[in-house]
């Protein structure tokens, strides 16, 4: 199943490109961690570490909530390009000073450059999921790919960096890794242009970087469900910043090991986080999130206390490809559960304040791994954080469940919605909810499906076959897949305005007034478009006193 998905996306030649894209990507990024990480050791032990890895994230985490307008506004390829080309510049300049034996102060400035260069890569790249996935299923499906792409990146990245410090050095591991990302950037360009949707800006909206953060922060705010989200990948990833920090300490003091075993045992996370990708598509298919999520936080928490309680290599190892298997569970339902929760209008300042959260969480990590080290020992720090796991788990299960996705949707319903205009800036879970509220009504030719001046009380989506449209007895037009009818009278509260006829056996979807309203009125962006179709079709739609309101919830 996952082969077949990632053939999927290696069949077009831009998504190839994303895909091979990813893989160098988190090729640099882990193999210049590693190379760093074992450099901080060297000049300053276990402290040293820790310092790398908070100059590491902390400026990525400042730096990303900014990112975030221009991924809602520009195109989301061109962020990708411009991030990539940063990143590469800071690699180049990372090699030169490492290579000329520059002062530990200058080399350690890098790291920092490179959070900020990276910081709106990986949202932006999130972004464009939703845009392209045809059905939840297919999201779920796209996100373990990704996974797939990106731990065998890190694999990569882990193990080669493993090699090349038993053989070179860390300015020699800085340097393969700039090529790569230069690679990244040409890859890239070659990627064609995405193009933001034109809705109706509102005065002040682009007001300034901090109203735009604040946009994302009121939306993070205002759902529980995403706040939910966002603890389980912040409590996930403080685990990781973590373990990137005792890692070293476990191989190179506890378990005497040489410095190439860093990478090796990162690369055993990764090779797991791989393996762990199969049985995830089984469980995100069927939309266990919360499974998924519940059954990883456990995976870790028992596998991080392995290598404290038996201080062996084969421990160690083993443990670390575990916590590999349990943390790309707990990544992908995160960030699938995400994706679902938020509108496309907002996901870029929404992924971006995620990634803020993660960096953030990855540097508390690094602070805990220092910590919990100087008082408890690097084995005593691995079952402490590890016994962690379970609790968090046990204290969100309840919550968690209540956003647990349920059954599948069938894909033609929920194309034909996320396909109408009026329907397409809804989240991808309000899409889903209404798939599954749609009934199919069939209709033989020539049959009156609603008539002017009668009550309306349901919308309808045409699955198959054509009707006519007629006002005072008069034809106006003709429909057919894919189009819709039946919104004005629901959301002006008139009778119908129109008759609208079979001209052949006709399947339709319907949805009733209630469901439809709720949805619509609820969003300010579904309700602006909404005001837009009813405009083009009923000369009443114009006037001032028939504007639709937007319900106080909207975002």
């Amino acid at each position: 199943m996952v082969a077949r998905a990632l053939a999927i996306d290696f069949k077009t030649p831009a998504r190839a490109r994303l895909a091979i894209g990813k893989i160098l990507t988190s090729f640099a990024a882990w193999s210049f961690a590693i190379g760093l990480a074992v450099y901080g050791f060297e000049a300053h032990g276990i402290v040293g570490v820790g310092v790398v890895a908070l100059i590491r994230y902390l400026p990525g985490a400042v730096a990303a909530p900014f990112t975030g307008a221009m991924i809602d506004r520009y195109s989301r390829r061109d962020i990708l390009v411009c991030c990539a080309a940063a990143m590469a510049a800071v690699l180049i300049g990372a090699t030169v000073a490492a290579a000329l034996g520059a002062p530990t102060a200058v080399v350690f400035v890098f790291p920092g450059l490179f959070a900020i260069a990276s910081a709106g890569y990986t949202p932006a790249e999130s972004s464009m999921s939703p845009m392209l996935a045809q059905t939840p299923q297919q999201l779920s499906a796209g996100n373990v790919n990704d996974a797939v792409m990106e731990n065998s990146g890190s694999f990569l990245g882990a193990i080669g960096a493993g090699f090349l410090l038993t053989a070179t050095s860390p300015a020699f591991v800085f340097g393969v890794c700039a090529g790569a990302a230069v690679i990244v950037v040409l890859l890239l360009i070659g990627v064609p242009r995405d193009r933001r949707p034109a809705y109706l800006d509102q005065a002040g909206e682009l007001a300034g970087a901090a109203r735009e953060i604040a946009v994302g922060l009121r939306t993070l705010a205002a759902h529980p469900a995403l706040r939910l989200a966002w603890t389980t990948t912040a409590a996930l990833l403080l685990f990781e910043g973590f373990a990137e920090v005792i890692v070293v300490g476990l191989a190179l003091h506890v378990l005497e090991l040489p410095d190439g075993n860093v990478g090796f045992l990162k690369a055993t996370w990764e090779l797991g986080a791989v393996a762990g990708g199969a049985g995830l598509v089984l469980l995100l298919d069927r939309g266990r999130l919360v499974i998924a999520i519940a059954g990883g936080s456990l995976l870790i928490g028992v596998a991080a206390v392995v290598p404290g309680l038996l201080p062996h290599p084969v421990a160690a190892y083993a443990g670390w490809f575990a916590i590999g298997v349990g943390f790309v569970f707990v990544e992908v339902a995160g960030k699938t559960l995400t994706q679902r929760l938020g509108d496309d209008e907002t996901m870029g300042r929404l992924l971006t304040l995620l990634q803020a959260g993660k960096l953030a969480a990855m540097a508390v990590g690094s602070v805990c791994a220092i910590v919990l080290d100087e008082l408890l020992g690097t084995r005593g720090a691995l079952i402490a954080l590890g016994a962690g796991m379970p609790i968090f788990v046990l204290l969100c299960w309840t919550r968690l469940r209540a956003y647990e996705v349920g059954a599948p949707v069938a894909a033609v319903p929920y194309s034909l919605l996320r396909h109408n205009s009026i329907f397409e800036p809804l989240p991808m879970a309000t899409v889903e909810r209404l798939s599954h509220d749609l009934t199919p009504v069939d209709f033989e030719g020539g049959i009156d499906v609603i008539v002017q001046g009668e009550v309306g009380d349901r919308f309808y989506l045409i699955e198959s076959g054509q009707v006519e449209v007629f006002e005072h007895g008069e034809f106006r037009r003709n429909e057919g897949p894919g189009e819709s009818f039946g919104e004005i009278a629901l959301l002006h509260d008139v009778p119908r305005t129109a008759t609208v006829r079979t001209t052949e056996p006709t399947r339709l979807l319907q949805l009733e007034r209630e469901q439809f309203l709720v949805a619509v009125t609820g969003h300010r962006r579904s309700t602006q478009v909404a005001q837009t179709v009813v405009t083009d079709r009923w000369d009443g739609g114009a006037g001032p006193d028939r504007t639709i309101a937007a319900g106080e919830n909207a975002p």
